[in-house]
């Protein structure tokens, strides 16, 4: 059996916490600089203070109950925690947050006491005592106590929180059911928002309507508070559990209107105090129907085009290992709303680190394998919705986070695909978005620059860095050409499409290589789960050595393509590396190389160079 308790509105006072809930009914800090540990002895404030082209850099004060301070000057990270021992757990996604992710704890001295690189990491939370740290992997719920630094492991979970002792509770993706630390399985009467442990050890769980408590001990819920008004635009989003009360972040909907409260409710009164609430009206936004099958609107207002600051499949080198970007950037301003391009379903919002990494995640109902849309880098208190939610094309999201790098704020757009109800943040980019916006329409052509000093293309045998004199080319050789494309913007991005002929100076009609494809960026990329398709194809398309150095990240961009590594379809295998102009099988002579550069838009550019052969 259980009480059934309403969750009633009484007078408005000032706010009583360090938190307090914005007009989406998710909580944010009065203070956006602080954190705090758990048992509130330990505060932390963090200072965004710039950083280089790859990290973000802070200036972090703890301070304890006690008075004690410690400050710590350009603390590389992007997410931060404070333990109930007064450790600084940091998480540092650079620019590439979808690599492996930097877990490190600093004492209170700010010496690290444990750094680990953890893959496709999630949604990092501390323990209800505040003395582990919990996150979400590929494969798993990961614990890590904060003393022996010993890791625990656990099924993955699609919404989780850990008690005093380490068991974690948390919902079964697969089958929806509260899976217990000791095992026992609850089926909840509506889908799970948010779990969290009291000090007492019994397990609050949030869903839209009501606020259930599970006991440490016993199978049936003890109490279930409801939320009593507001109609069907009334939504429990949020929820903080402390020492003495449990504080709710609800959002009341309707007329292109959202309003936000803050309830604190103590852990045995009978009635919810309102703290805090904050009015909004809804940006709204109707996209212009696309004009062809397959096209979708901007993710930003208006449904035209906006500056580009980078492009799919592009190079990228923000720390450790190459990548392809699996996604376009596409520019906006602080807190600029951000728009659903498709009817559909919500399946993920989840951070990777910190503020800046939030992120929503929308595919076709269902749990089988399906493909949507990535929205990044959204301001986590804006965001509208929740997992399983239905949403329509125009629907707003949220709105874009401050970037603290190179003004770089953006929403990161992706075509994705995964299984199930709920995705995790490992999925597969199916091909490039930007094919498909509406109104694309920015009108800057390629740049060619030279590959080499004083030649436009670089020529080497084929997959090496033995690079020949284009006026005696022998053998298997790789073309090599420098080029790159603005899009509205200052920032230098990769083109969409490389093309190539060559052809005899003295017979221009009869090309020994006729128009053929190098590359379309519209490839699938795995880069989301780390996957082996990824680094294969860097290599494959992009040449990186000390002649033509290949370069992507805020302050450099250098996009060197090998032309020659295909066979002229777009299946990009082992076998294109083998690839190359066998100039074995030409006579000796002079040709002319041609090759056109096309973007999204349609822009395209042509150069020429004449070289060679002289086997």
């Amino acid at each position: 059996m259980h009480a059934t308790l309403a969750l009633l509105t009484l007078a408005l006072s000032a706010p009583q916490n360090d938190f307090e809930v914005g007009a989406q009914g998710v909580f944010r800090a009065t203070h956006p600089a602080a954190v705090h540990s758990p048992d509130g002895a330990w505060s932390l404030e963090v200072r965004p203070t710039g950083g280089d082209l790859t990290h973000v850099e802070s200036s972090l004060e703890l301070r304890s109950e006690a008075g004690a301070l410690t400050r710590l000057e350009s603390i590389t990270g992007t997410g931060f925690l404070v333990s109930n021992l007064g450790q600084v757990i940091v998480t540092e996604a650079t620019h590439a947050e979808f690599v492996p992710v930097r877990l490190s704890v600093l004492d209170d001295q700010g010496r690290v006491r444990h750094s680990e690189r953890v893959p496709v990491l999630t949604d990092a939370t501390l323990s209800a005592d505040g003395d582990q740290v919990a996150f979400r992997t590929h494969d798993e719920v990961a614990v890590l106590d904060l003393v022996t630094f010993d890791r625990t492991h656990h099924p993955r979970l699609a919404r989780f929180a850990v008690d005093a002792d380490g068991g974690v509770a948390g919902i079964d993706p697969s089958t929806g059911e509260l899976v217990a630390p000791d095992g026992r399985r609850h089926v909840l009467a509506a889908g799970a928002r948010k779990l969290a442990f009291a000090p007492n050890g019994d397990l609050y769980v949030l869903s839209a309507g009501a606020l259930d408590r599970l006991p440490v001990l016993g199978d049936v819920l003890v109490r279930r508070f409801v939320l009593a008004g507001g109609g069907d635009g009334a939504h429990l989003r949020d929820l903080i559990v402390t020492e003495d009360a449990v504080h709710l972040g609800v959002r009341l909907q309707g007329a292109g209107r959202s309003l936000g409260r803050h309830l604190r409710l103590d852990h045995d009164a009978r009635e919810a105090v309102v703290l805090h609430e904050e009015a909004l009206q809804l940006p709204a936004h109707v996209p212009t129907p696309p004009s062809l099958p397959g096209q979708i609107p901007w993710p930003l207002a208006p449904n035209a085009q906006h500056p580009i600051g980078n492009t799919y499949a592009e190079y990228q080198r923000y720390g450790g290992s190459p990548y392809m970007h699996p996604g376009i950037d596409v520019l906006g301003q602080v807190g600029q709303p951000v728009f659903a391009v498709e009817d559909g379903e919500v399946k993920a919002v989840l951070t990777t680190s910190g503020q800046y990494h939030w992120r929503v995640a929308t595919g076709q109902p269902g749990s089988g394998t399906t493909t949507g849309y990535l929205y990044a880098h959204l301001d986590q208190p804006t965001i509208t919705v929740n997992v399983g939610d239905a949403i329509v094309e125009g629907q707003y999201l949220g709105d874009l986070v401050a970037w603290p790098v190179a003004n770089f704020t953006h929403v990161h757009f992706a075509r994705i695909q995964d299984t199930g109800n709920q995705w995790f943040g490992d999925w597969l980019c199916t091909d490039n978005p930007h094919c498909d916006l509406v109104n694309a329409t920015e009108a800057t052509a390629p740049i060619f620059e030279n590959a080499v000093p004083g030649a436009l293309f670089a020529f080497c045998s084929n997959e090496t860095s033995n690079y020949w004199n284009p006026n005696n080319l022998k053998g298997a050789v790789d073309i090599i050409v420098h080029v790159g494309d603005k899009l509205d913007s200052s920032w230098t991005c990769a083109i969409q499409e490389l093309r190539f002929t060559i052809a005899p100076v003295l017979d221009p009609d009869s090309p020994v290589v006729a128009d053929r494809l190098a590359v379309r960026f519209d490839m699938h990329l795995d880069t989301y789960s780390d996957g082996p398709f990824d680094p294969f194809l860097v290599d494959l398309l992009y040449k990186e050595d000390s002649t033509c150095n290949t370069d992507g990240d805020y302050g450099s961009r250098e996009f060197f393509h090998v032309i020659t590594n295909s066979d002229g379809d777009e299946v990009y295998e082992v076998s294109d590396a083998a690839q190359a102009w066998d100039t074995t099988q030409v006579p000796n002579g002079a040709y002319l190389i041609e090759v056109t550069a096309r973007d999204v838009a349609g822009n395209e550019t042509t150069a020429a160079m004449a070289v060679t052969v002289n086997n």
